[in-house]
């Protein structure tokens, strides 16, 4: 039976197009990110983390932070994307559109560190998703980078800034971190959400009424499209 499948995937592969072909490398996904073993008997879990109960636990950190999500959105989970970089997706099913995947890289579905940093990046626009087409702030993609170097680290697995690798993200990065300095971070991030329905779309003059006494160039530049 074990030779009849393994001919059974030669042949199936030969025939599949180029891009299934490359595709099929995701069978070799780390399993630590896919597959959920039972814990041992002392342990107090009952199976080991994987992508999907990493989502719940970021979900948990991050919504601790700034405020429950928007529940009128679906989570449908995690997958891989032979996109260069990781995404929230907006599938429609029969017309419906609310419900949202969270796609990490083809590079991230073997490297731990890497997929709970794009992870963590991303489950910070599952707050209040803005739908497809829509174009983050600076603000939200700068809290989305500064939240995954919080996760790891909360979870013994934390990196540097260096390990961001654009400098895009990393200007953005260190645009939030600035702000975070101040006592009414969080507080300004709530109200945001609740006042405005999100984190962009949003103007220089929504930037100071959440943080007063903020100067109209670092409100200008967080309310910039990313």
């Amino acid at each position: 039976m074990i030779r009849f499948v393994s001919c059974a995937l030669v042949a199936l592969l030969a025939v599949l197009p180029q891009s299934a072909r490359a595709d099929a490398g995701f069978l070799h996904a780390s399993p630590s990110l896919t597959v959920a073993s039972p814990c041992s008997a002392s342990a107090t879990c009952a199976y080991s983390w994987t992508l999907a109960s990493r989502m719940g636990h970021i979900l948990r950190f991050v919504e601790a932070l700034y405020g429950p999500r928007d529940r009128s959105w679906t989570l449908l989970g995690v997958e891989f994307t032979s996109e260069a970089a990781p995404q929230v997706w907006y599938p429609t099913f029969d017309g419906f559109g609310d419900s949202v995947i969270v796609q990490l890289t083809r590079s991230a579905s073997t490297d731990e560190t890497r997929a709970l940093f794009q992870l963590s990046h991303e489950v910070v626009h599952l707050l209040s998703p803005a739908g497809p087409g829509a174009k983050a702030s600076v603000l939200e993609e700068g809290l989305a980078t500064l939240t995954s170097l919080q996760y790891l680290e909360a979870i013994g697995k934390g990196v540097s800034p260096s390990y961001i690798s654009e400098p895009r993200y990393e200007a953005a990065y260190r645009s939030v971190s600035r702000l975070a300095k101040r006592p009414d971070f969080k507080t300004g991030i709530r109200s945001l959400r609740a006042t405005r329905g999100g984190l962009s779309g949003l103007s220089p003059a929504d930037m100071q009424r959440a943080w007063p006494g903020l100067s109209a160039r670092e409100a200008t530049v967080l309310a910039r499209d990313f």
